[in-house]
């Protein structure tokens, strides 16, 4: 009896510690579950042409996830990001409606953008607008019209008709598919174009172009075929194969001026070429960024064995892009890039600093060709106008009537470096430092229009005025 009773009152405290400690279990989970929500509704308006599935796919969370409080700003900002860099809206809103402490949903609102664009092509066919601005040649001008259905089909999807004459008579056709499996991680790009022109670049002297041109025929003929595949898992990586027939033929003068125009005698070339690139993009806002990052790479093999009149040459491209918000008004942004040429490639396929955004600012009106290039930029911006929204009466239309404004006034300094032995002793520029600085006024507004005034000095102590039309870095 005596050994019973002991082991009664022992059990009894044994149950009692194990009932204590399952209750404060209990009432931990609880307090634990407090400090969460879970999402059971996802609610999308205004969507008149986009596909519901298109939205969710680009959401950092799906119904029933559960989302830390400490979380849940943060993850409602990058889900507003990610619907703005499928740059099908105009303005994109999120409210959260609570159930209860724990159970919320989340109302998704948005603006579409005007999905038909046939408009009219006037655009300049040099190296930037400021080359263009300093002689005002309409005969460097190209016209026409261009037909871009967005958002096709209500599936993000891309069609595009191009017929233009002037210095480059083109006509082109692109169908891009960003997703065609029914997981939406999958999706293609066919494309073809021709092209003809009068006058050709064909050479460089004094890091400027030298050019040829005949009037009485086209000295340059060009046929582009390309299929591109594209894989993305999640939401920030994309991988993409593609490959590429390209068919380019010369007038025989131009061989003559530049042996190295296509490393043959042969007038003609005729190769296929094969493409991989990598991209994460974590950026705010891809047409204007003010956070996040930004990283590329590619690998090209032109000329893989399969034709006869072809050029074989391959290198590697990658960039990194890093953006920062130092404070409510001010920003810092940096980007670095460069290219290393495995094989060199002939002129024609030649490519290096001065072209597009490729460029160290203050150095707008100088092409650097090379085989391996890197440079770097760098921005310190401030905020003066800060998502402005303007009511634009006036006009009709109502995609266009709402106006987002943005002005970030800035300072800035670039470095660059172009290494290419064989252009050295008729360029100047090549294999040396460049830097350059100055201070730039930025506007970004509505669908992705960006308008840049820069005024720079470069290392030789050439300054100016010069205008852009996309962000700066």
């Amino acid at each position: 009896m005596h050994y019973f009773h002991l082991f009664s009152i022992k059990s009894y405290y044994f149950f009692l510690l194990v009932f204590f400690m399952f209750t404060k279990n209990i009432s931990v989970a609880q307090d634990s579950l407090s400090s969460f929500h879970i999402i059971s509704e996802i609610k999308i308006i205004g969507n008149k042409t986009t596909k519901a599935h298109i939205i969710s796919r680009e959401l950092p969370f799906a119904i029933q996830d559960t989302i830390s409080i400490n979380e849940l700003n943060k993850t409602l900002e990058r889900a507003q990001s990610n619907l703005m860099n499928t740059l099908l809206f105009n303005f994109v809103n999120l409210e959260v409606v609570y159930f209860t402490d724990t159970y919320i949903s989340v109302y998704i609102t948005v603006e579409e953008r005007w999905y038909w664009w046939p408009i009219p092509i006037f655009e300049v066919e040099e190296t930037n607008f400021n080359t263009w601005w300093k002689t005002k040649d309409f005969d460097r001008a190209n016209y026409g019209m261009f037909l871009a259905k967005e958002n096709f089909r209500g599936r993000k999807e891309r069609l595009v008709f191009k017929l233009q004459g002037g210095y480059t008579e083109k006509a082109e056709f692109r169908y891009h598919v960003p997703f065609a499996n029914k997981n939406q991680t999958q999706g293609f790009m066919i494309g073809f174009s021709y092209s003809r022109n009068h006058e050709v670049v064909y050479n460089t002297t004094d890091n400027k172009r030298d050019f040829i041109k005949i009037n009485e025929q086209f000295i340059k003929k060009e046929f582009i075929s390309k299929f591109n595949y594209e894989y993305r898992p999640k939401l920030y990586n994309t991988h993409l194969l593609g490959i590429q027939h390209h068919y380019l033929e010369v007038n025989d003068t131009i061989l003559i001026l530049n042996k190295d125009y296509l490393f043959t005698q042969d007038n003609e070339l005729n190769y296929f070429s094969l493409l991989y690139n990598f991209k994460r993009d974590k950026r705010n806002f891809k047409s204007y960024p003010t956070k996040g990052y930004f990283i590329e790479f590619s690998a090209v093999k032109n000329g893989l064995g399969i034709t006869k009149k072809e050029n074989s040459s391959m290198f590697l491209l990658g960039s990194y892009r890093k953006y920062w918000e130092l404070s409510n008004r001010f920003y810092f942004a940096t980007s670095l890039k460069g290219k290393y040429s495995i094989e060199r490639p002939p002129f024609a396929l030649l490519s290096g600093l001065g072209y597009n955004n490729n460029f160290v600012r203050g150095y707008e009106f100088y092409v650097i060709n090379g085989e391996n290039y890197a440079f770097f930029k760098s921005q310190l911006r401030y905020a003066l106008v800060k998502d402005k929204v303007y009511h634009a009466k006036i006009l009709s239309a109502e995609k266009f009537r709402k106006i987002p404004i943005a002005v970030y006034p800035g300072l800035f300094f670039d470095a660059g470096y172009v290494d290419d032995k064989k252009l050295k002793n008729t360029n100047i520029l090549n294999n040396e430092m460049l830097f350059g600085a100055g201070a730039s006024l930025d506007l970004s507004t509505y669908y992705d229009i960006v308008f840049r005034v820069e005024y720079s000095i470069n290392r030789m102590q050439e300054h100016g005025l010069f205008l852009h039309f996309i962000a700066p870095l």
